[in-house]
């Protein structure tokens, strides 16, 4: 799917509160050798979230070259909250593909911070929404702000 239609279908569930305050925002370069790509997601034109292809690629090599394989190198990237450009493309895919209830309880940080501000998700099931201390940013950030669009 294109990133208009992908960005265009994540954007229409959000609430409508926040439609207008949340985006999302890819950029390609294409004269790089490999085509590298940055998304980021803004809230009130503040960037709140970003995902690049280097960091990752960098951080994933750090966690082969330290003695990690397969699921050790994503788990070592997640807590560190290191995401690409295709990670977050394939939440959004998967996000779109599964029910909201399953959302909020995906192992997926984005998946997550997508269904918080879906407004499929009432507010009584944002208010048994628990988010812990180690929570990841992102879903922080749009906890925070649904339950603050929530009490306008």
């Amino acid at each position: 799917m294109q990133w208009s239609k992908l960005k265009s279908r994540v954007k229409a569930l959000i609430c409508p509160e926040l439609r207008g305050r949340i985006d999302f925002h890819l950029t390609s370069y294409r004269e790089s050798h490999d085509g590298a790509d940055k998304v980021w997601i803004t809230v009130d034109g503040k960037r709140v979230f970003s995902c690049k292809h280097y960091p990752r690629e960098w951080a994933g090599a750090e966690a082969y070259y330290g003695g990690l394989r397969g699921e050790q190198v994503t788990d070592f990237l997640k807590a560190r909250e290191i995401h690409g450009p295709g990670d977050f493309g394939n939440a959004m895919r998967a996000y779109l593909d599964m029910p909201v209830g399953e959302a909020l309880n995906s192992s997926d940080p984005l998946v997550r911070a997508f269904a918080l501000v879906d407004r499929r998700v009432g507010k009584r099931t944002l208010e048994k929404f628990e988010i812990s201390d180690a929570e990841h940013t992102l879903v922080k950030a749009f906890y925070d702000l649904r339950r603050g669009a929530a009490h306008t």
